[in-house]
């Protein structure tokens, strides 16, 4: 009886740690993104409110998950690369900002389960499916995407509605003139889908179309103005 009232009461301080980092961070951003920038939001609308929600996006810059956090209207779970965890001061901001590791060296299962995890306790998780800040041809914007295969694997277990989103001009934030003349950087969410595939079909399959689908989806995002 004592351990249960003291793990609720550990699980609720980290709540609200999470909740008092995150929206600290997330006032900063908001006004980084509004006074120095002209931050246009479009499709806000189209964004389910509560229950567990995949968000997909293209990564061009440093600056896409604040961007993201900004413009949701919701809080968000980053799938963030393992890099950032092994520098202590970093590592914890980030967990406690909700945060969790995923190595893209190699197949990281137990972030993909994490990330299912996430979602199926009705939670907002968001995942870089690129696997990393992509600017070529073989990019979102590109037109020729190549995807991780985690991303498809998440998508298909989560069980849950995907949001594709396509973030532009982002990496204005990079050079300081940008900031003194307001630069404009345009981040527009798309259709939420659910993903279903017939179960007959082998999962090495099945996660192949289910990564397909992300593709096709945030390519159609592309064109929505």
């Amino acid at each position: 009886m004592v351990a249960g009232a003291k793990s609720f009461a550990y699980n609720r301080c980290v709540q609200l740690i999470h909740f008092i980092i995150y929206g600290a961070v997330k006032l900063l951003f908001t006004c980084i993104f509004k006074v120095f920038f002209r931050t246009r939001f479009v499709g806000r609308d189209r964004v389910p409110r509560t229950g567990g929600l995949l968000v997909v996006s293209n990564h061009i810059s440093f600056a896409d998950p604040p961007l993201l956090a900004v413009g949701l209207p919701r809080p968000i779970d980053f799938m963030t690369m393992i890099e950032i965890f092994r520098k202590p001061v970093l590592g914890a901001l980030a967990r406690a900002a909700g945060c969790f590791p995923v190595d893209r060296s190699r197949a990281d299962a137990g972030s993909a389960r994490e990330a299912v995890r996430r979602l199926r306790a009705g939670r907002c998780v968001g995942i870089f499916p690129e696997g990393g800040i992509r600017l070529t041809e073989q990019s979102v914007l590109g037109g020729d995407p190549i995807f991780k295969p985690g991303a498809g694997l998440i998508a298909l277990m989560g069980g849950v509605p995907i949001l594709p989103v396509v973030i532009r001009d982002a990496r204005r934030t990079y050079q300081w003139r940008n900031w003194l003349r307001r630069a404009e950087i345009t981040v527009t969410f798309g259709c939420s889908f659910c993903l279903w595939i017939p179960e007959p079909h082998d999962t090495r399959h099945r996660r192949a179309v289910a990564r397909q689908v992300l593709r096709e989806q945030l390519l159609k995002t592309v064109e929505l103005k």
